[in-house]
């Protein structure tokens, strides 16, 4: 599985990137949604980061990558940013704390 990386937060970028290589995934850090190729199966994005985290950047990402599927992290979830991310385009929206014991969920699947 190739994964995409939105990903600004050097400490979460090394575990987040060693556990893909954990689960033999192969991974790439963008900065741009045009930066996406096609072979990604799965997108990860920082919703706490200005850049990356609104409903515009996840939207167009979406729609450049609709086979893809988009997961979106925050350090705290509150319900009305949730469901504006939901419906722009992250099929799931995690806690930063549980994204990285969480992605054997996503890469297996």
């Amino acid at each position: 599985m190739h994964v995409g990386l939105f990903i600004k937060d050097f400490e979460l970028g090394t575990k987040v990137s060693a556990k893909l290589t954990e689960l033999d995934s192969t991974f790439e850090f963008y900065e741009k949604v045009t930066d996406v190729p096609e072979k990604t199966n799965l997108l990860i994005i920082d919703l706490d980061h200005k850049e990356t985290g609104n409903e515009f950047f996840v939207h167009q990402l979406a729609l450049l990558n609709a086979d893809t599927k988009l997961i979106g992290y925050m350090k705290q979830i509150l319900k009305e940013k949730h469901n504006k991310f939901r419906t722009a385009g992250c099929n799931v929206i995690l806690p930063k704390s549980s994204l990285v014991k969480n992605l054997s969920t996503f890469i297996t699947n």
